[in-house]
């Protein structure tokens, strides 16, 4: 039944790439009907004959998406948004992983060609809405506002946040609350086109199968592995070689990107230990001495409780102080912003009796200590050092606003908020500077290629001697090569990753493979490898059979949504786009 699974390579890798995703479209998402967009103005954009001036492309477009963002309707940006299935995957995956939708994670590396679509897509679906009969009901609108996160208190809908948001942001977007019902609305209208548009599709049953059992099989195979390492040692080139791949390569070998910046910093002091030690009790204490011992280990006890529940209650304030504090400058920012006065940071800060810290000009590799020992917290920042967001702030801009960054969240409960003073750009280095990096990498990408080389020939000498009829042990042997045996192991075994770091991989290129073949070279790296499948085994049990009808059902969903993206950029391809919006790209 395995083998079966090369029949259906086309369709498996479809459904496979997005099954990752998982069928995110069904959040609380909220969206509008639209208006006619006859403005005053000139034509900035024409899609399936609706024609929109500055006013009305501003609208349907970045106001849109920052009040759709902010209200949570992350998959519904990102199915108009995203330009194909790939990106769509990665903004679906990235989603999981705390970041919002492709608009925001994007941000000033969108073109007028990612608004253009959205908001002709826009157009699109709220022409199928009317030609499809699709609607949703005030009733509808409510329950996904009130089940949407962004307006939840401890996971319970906040009446009072909902209505701070239209007062304070809405507005400021030049939107009103029913815009965001019209929002909400598209929104909820647009899941339901993708279950017009894409259903009924049935998944092919035995390509479902195939794939799931090659992912929950167990095999053992014997690895042919060349260490990197061993050629690498063995390269020595001369001063010629060297000279002659830096006059190609001089481009990479440049001086450091510098940075300067001013921030404010507000953070909680260590938390204050409270430690009391109890009195010492004499060996030879009477009964009154004991129970006045007792007595007193219970007051201090007691007294030490509600002296760190007091600490605890105090730190609890201070934080949600710090957040206010924090949050009120980010306003203030905004504000002057708003007002079209010139950023002026320190002053704020003034006001608000803080400090700005500034820093000399510094390399990523030489972040200053008071900055490289923060710790970012939060899902959305894992993984990432504030020197990320220093040397990753985009520096194009010449208005001093967008040189600020957000509010990021380090420490316990501390929050930094930066601006970019200064940048040095890097300086390509001559060659006696270059030549210690120039040969390191010429050295290894030589180590690279040549254990590639040898793991290829092997592999062929292997194949040609067993095709003269000796056994694969009897092939490396010849060769004086070794193998090295793994397994059983499945591709979600842990205890296989300390035999071998890279056993999913390894469990993948055998899900391929009949029992006795051999795989095609392996490149990682630090080695190249090639290995023999020795045997595998399929369980068959009541629990593997649900998980095959599990993966069947959501292949169908897959399905769906592939079917919707393709009708999708169809629709675009035929909605005629153009305007000054287009044209000036």
């Amino acid at each position: 039944m395995i083998e079966n699974m090369r029949k259906y390579t086309g369709l498996m890798a479809v459904v496979f790439i997005l099954l990752a995703a998982g069928f995110l479209f069904t959040m609380n998402d909220i969206s509008g009907s639209g208006g006619g967009g006859m403005g005053s103005g000139p034509t900035i954009l024409e899609a399936n004959g609706r024609i929109l001036d500055q006013q009305e492309y501003r609208r349907m477009g970045d106001s849109t998406l920052k009040l759709a963002s902010e209200a949570g309707l992350h998959a519904y940006v990102n199915f108009l948004i995203v330009p194909d299935a790939a990106q769509m995957q990665q903004a679906m995956q990235l989603m999981q992983y705390g970041y919002p939708n492709y608009y925001v994670t994007m941000g000033r590396n969108l073109k007028a060609d990612d608004f253009n679509r959205f908001i002709s897509n826009r157009i699109i679906i709220q022409q199928a809405m009317q030609s499809m009969g699709v609607s949703a009901s005030d009733e509808e609108i409510n329950k996904a506002i009130m089940s949407s996160s962004s307006f939840a208190t401890e996971g319970k809908f906040d009446n009072t946040k909902y209505a701070s948001f239209v007062e304070k942001r809405v507005g400021r977007l030049g939107m009103t609350e029913k815009n965001l019902r019209e929002i909400v609305h598209e929104s909820l209208c647009l899941n339901k086109i993708i279950q017009i548009v894409g259903g009924g599709l049935i998944a092919p049953r035995q390509a479902a199968q195939d794939l799931l059992e090659a992912q929950m099989q167990s095999v053992t195979i014997s690895r042919v592995i060349f260490d990197r390492d061993d050629y690498v040692e063995q390269e020595n080139p001369s001063e010629e070689e060297i000279k002659a791949y830096w006059d190609v390569h001089q481009d990479a070998y440049k001086t450091e990107e510098q940075r300067r910046i001013n921030y404010i910093l507000l953070t909680l002091p260590p938390k204050t230990q409270v430690n009391s030690s109890p009195t010492a009790l004499p060996e030879n204490a009477t009964d009154e001495q004991k129970q006045a011992h007792a007595d007193a280990e219970k007051a201090r006890l007691s007294a030490e409780a509600q002296l760190k529940a007091k600490l605890a209650a105090d730190r609890t304030k201070a934080a949600r102080d710090i957040q206010k504090e924090i949050d009120q400058i980010s306003q203030e920012i905004y504000d002057s912003e708003e007002e079209k006065l010139p950023l002026d940071l320190e002053a704020i800060l003034t006001k608000r009796k803080h400090n700005l810290s500034k820093t000399v000009l510094f390399a990523r590799s030489d972040v200053p200590k008071e900055l490289s020992s923060l710790a970012l917290r939060g899902n959305f920042n894992r993984g990432k050092t504030i020197a990320d967001f220093i040397f990753g702030h985009s520096t194009s801009s010449q208005d001093a606003y967008d040189l600020v960054s957000d509010a990021l969240p380090v420490g316990e409960h501390g929050w930094i908020i930066f601006t970019l003073e200064e940048s040095v750009e890097p300086a390509l280095l001559g060659y006696d500077a270059a030549r210690a990096k120039a040969r390191a990498q010429l050295v290894s990408e030589n180590g690279s290629k040549k254990v590639k080389e040898a793991a290829l020939a092997a592999l062929n000498t292997t194949r040609d001697l067993i095709d003269s009829g000796k056994s694969f042990d009897e092939a490396l042997t010849e060769q004086g090569l070794k193998s090295l045996p793994l397994g059983p192991f499945g591709i979600s075994n842990r205890e296989t990753q300390s035999k071998d770091p890279s056993f999913r991989l390894l469990h993948q290129k055998a899900s391929g493979l009949n029992t006795g073949e051999i795989s095609e070279t392996i490149d990682e790296n630090d080695r190249s490898l090639f290995f023999k499948l020795i045997s595998r085994e399929v369980p068959d049990t009541e629990e593997s059979k649900q998980r095959i009808e599990s993966a069947i059902n959501n292949s169908q969903n897959q399905m769906m949504l592939i079917a919707f993206l393709n009708w999708l950029h169809q629709q675009y391809d035929q909605a005629d786009v153009k305007g000054l919006a287009v044209d000036e790209q």
